[in-house]
């Protein structure tokens, strides 16, 4: 006895929310490192043009 075709599963697939979830997860963590290297960097460049106060701002 032969089974019917089977069509597409009922559940979509979870592979292109999967992908979503990373790319929007990627972007969110750029946005809240920026901020940080860009201070990290600011104070480097101060360092490095020999200055000595180079504290850095909250």
């Amino acid at each position: 006895m032969r089974e019917p075709p089977r069509g597409p599963s009922p559940l979509p697939s979870l592979m292109p929310f999967v992908v979503l979830a990373l790319i929007l997860l990627l972007i969110y963590a750029g946005v809240m490192l920026f901020p940080m290297v860009q201070r990290y960097v600011a104070q480097q460049d101060c360092i490095a043009t020999g200055r000595t106060d180079c504290s850095p701002h909250p």
